[in-house]
């Protein structure tokens, strides 16, 4: 099934170059307004103008290429190219043979606007990312100022890039600029494009696990990512799947232990196995998605809620039905735990970042003495009395244990071996012996005997699916945050491809989020903090956000809704974003995690009263995972404030924030200011 059904991608006027050449730009621009008219999009005399003016220039300008290339005449053009699910239309895009050139207007402009050049650039990487047809393909984004004066070309060409550097043309280089750069990345030997078939691929942009809930909530696929590199998420499921039909036919119990860096779709991939077509029971799913993380079911819960309700549900019946599909994993051990003669009635349950399941003194804690066992241990028990057969999946996280009474891969081990059934395990190798230990620890420190373990690289998930442009990205955060600053340097994210900066103003961080948002209504932006940045106060951020659990508010909001992210007036912490994920983030750095005067190591701090403490070992493995979390929460790119403290407050060092402003400058994180 096609993730995002049949093609939607279209252009509200195409043809030829020589089908442009003899037209007239008056009647492309009234055809354009025609298609306005039709999506209710009523042109003003300004989108007229702007129409007419745009058309006449390329008109000229294909004059002017046809005159080199008569061939070119062959070449197709698509104005207002429509981008779906995404609020936006590509002003020009012309299929050239083998190149494909992405043209933004500025009619009026006399300068080639940064955040002009910027757009062009965003445009024609997501059409590189997310649109089949114009994969491996070569991109020349060019922007077309139409008062400016000639420009230089920017750039050589690169062929191992397939989009190229945005090229600045005035009216009258626009031509010269399309045949210098059609001929050096023409390809003779490569296949001409069908304008008409490359307009109708599918374009499938990677959703959010917010999206990804959506279209599985309505029966749909999430295995269909165009990315390149994204087929070992189809992979993984596959496997699970395998395991869950032995376990089916076999009468069995199998759990399958998946792995992957923050971002590379763990539970994107358990979300489609859970509610996979394989594992329908009539109109039920066979299982349901368990996670601890109250924020990411908060969330999920109401997105998929709301939705019901705009189709015509009551909120009742949509509020009990999405119950089957994402429960929090504390309500369903609880009505289980300790009632031996009760089961659930799915066979399947995924257990979400296994690695943060409660030891038994944290659950002896939570539930006042009632119980003693690891929820590892209740949860294998309650799936043993499952009639027939069951199945756990666990997705293992890395680096991201943030609260106490954790306990690690290590519990799985010994709740399989104290359990009074032969489970069969199938386990990504990351988590076995002969593998650098995982931040959870082993599932096993050395394989047991009697007990079926099969190794199956599939369910080590490797590609960064929430941000597919920066797969150094957790390399450089775990780099930084143990102090490898030369090291993270070299890792350092490609600027054109996810934006990662400085800032010591507030006010700055504030712009630069709201100009990267403005050119996509449907991207999300926010601050996030340390939950132990206490002091970060003194600009306005404190807990809020956690002490009143208004997630779904921050999370879903739209703009000019006062409780949104996109406010910019509330930090999420670590606590309250992990899991989920923004477009745009503004990283707030405080001193609750400061490096020494040598840079040798990272001191983390707690704010007790009126001033800081040096957190023990334990608090600063959390402190420092904190920052994990909200270094790896944006999909396409972020800005990191370092407060700039005017020296008035004792607990607000203006030496601890200048350290850590050139520790992540040394990291290779380039200044705005």
């Amino acid at each position: 099934m096609d993730l995002y059904g049949p093609p939607t991608m279209r252009a509200w006027a195409n043809g030829t170059l020589a089908e442009l050449a003899a037209s007239e730009p008056v009647d492309i621009a009234r055809k354009l307004a025609g298609h306005a008219a039709d999506r209710r999009l009523a042109p003003n005399p300004e989108s007229m103008s702007s129409w007419t003016d745009s058309v006449a220039v390329l008109k000229r300008a294909t004059a002017e290429v046809l005159a080199v290339q008569p061939a070119a005449s062959s070449w197709h053009y698509f104005l207002e190219f429509e981008v779906p699910r995404r609020s936006r239309r590509v002003d020009t895009l012309i299929v050239a043979g083998d190149v494909i050139f992405l043209i933004e207007w500025k009619v009026g402009a006399s300068r080639y606007d940064r955040a002009a050049l910027w757009q062009a650039e965003q445009y024609a990487l997501d059409l590189r990312d997310f649109h089949e047809g114009s994969r491996d393909r070569y991109i020349i984004p060019i922007l077309v100022a139409t008062e400016a004066e000639d420009s230089a070309i920017v750039g050589e060409f690169d062929s191992l890039r397939p989009v190229q550097e945005v090229q600045r043309a005035s009216p009258g280089q626009l031509a010269d600029l399309m045949c210098r750069w059609w001929l050096v990345a023409h390809d003779e030997t490569r296949s001409s494009l069908n304008p008409l078939e490359w307009e109708d691929s599918p374009y499938r942009p990677t959703p959010t696990i917010v999206e990804a809930a959506g279209m599985l909530y309505e029966r749909n696929d999430v295995r269909e990512l165009s990315l390149s590199g994204a087929e070992n998420l189809d992979q993984t499921v596959a496997s699970v799947l395998e395991l869950i039909d032995r376990c089916k036919r076999e009468g069995r119990r199998g759990i399958a232990f998946i792995t992957g860096a923050p971002g590379s779709g763990k539970t994107l991939a358990g979300l489609q196995v859970v509610h996979s077509p394989e594992l329908l029971q009539g109109s039920e799913a066979a299982g349901v998605f368990l996670s601890g993380n109250m924020p990411l079911v908060n969330v999920i819960s109401a997105s998929l809620v709301d939705s019901s309700v705009r189709s015509g549900r009551k909120k009742v019946e949509a509020e009990r039905e999405v119950k089957t599909f994402i429960q929090h994993a504390y309500a369903f051990r609880n009505e289980y735990a300790e009632s031996p003669e009760r089961w659930p009635s799915e066979h399947v349950i995924l257990f979400d970042e296994a690695q943060r399941a409660w030891d038994g003194e944290q659950v002896r804690r939570w539930t006042r003495g009632q119980s003693s066992r690891s929820e590892p241990q209740i949860f294998l028990d309650v799936m043993n009395r499952v009639p027939d057969w069951g199945v756990v999946i666990a997705l293992v996280g890395s680096g991201q244990e943030i609260n106490r009474g954790e306990a690690g891969l290590g519990e799985w081990g010994r709740a399989m071996a104290t359990s009074h059934s032969d489970w069969l395990v199938s386990a990504s190798p990351a988590v076995l012996p002969g593998q650098e230990a995982p931040p959870g620890g082993r599932l096993f420190d050395e394989l047991p005997q009697g007990v079926d373990i099969a190794v199956d690289p599939r369910l080590n998930l490797r590609m960064n699916v929430r941000s597919p442009r920066a797969e150094r990205l957790n390399t450089w955060v775990d780099r930084s945050l143990v102090l490898r600053l030369e090291d993270a340097r070299a890792v350092f994210p490609d600027p054109r491809e996810f934006p990662l900066v400085l800032t010591r103003s507030l006010d700055s961080a504030s712009e630069w989020l709201r100009d990267h948002r403005s050119i996509d209504a449907d991207q999300r932006t926010g601050f996030l903090m340390s939950a132990d940045a206490r002091r970060l106060r003194a600009w306005g951020f404190d807990l809020t956000l956690r002490r009143e659990k208004k997630w779904a508010d921050w999370f879903l909001k739209p703009v000019g809704d006062v409780r949104g992210s996109d406010q910019l007036e509330i930090a999420a912490t670590n606590f309250d974003c992990q899991g989920l994920e923004l477009d745009w983030a503004g990283v707030l750095w405080g001193n609750d995690l400061v490096p020494d005067k040598l840079f040798t190591g990272l001191e983390a701090r707690q704010f007790k009263g009126t001033k800081w403490q040096k957190a023990n070992a334990e608090r600063s493995k959390y402190i420092v995972n904190g920052y994990r979390v909200i270094l790896t929460r944006a999909r396409r790119g972020q800005i990191i404030c370092v407060p700039e403290p005017d020296g008035r407050d004792k607990t607000l060092p203006p030496e601890e924030f200048d350290r850590i402003a050139e520790m992540l400058q040394r990291a290779g994180v380039p200044s705005i200011d």
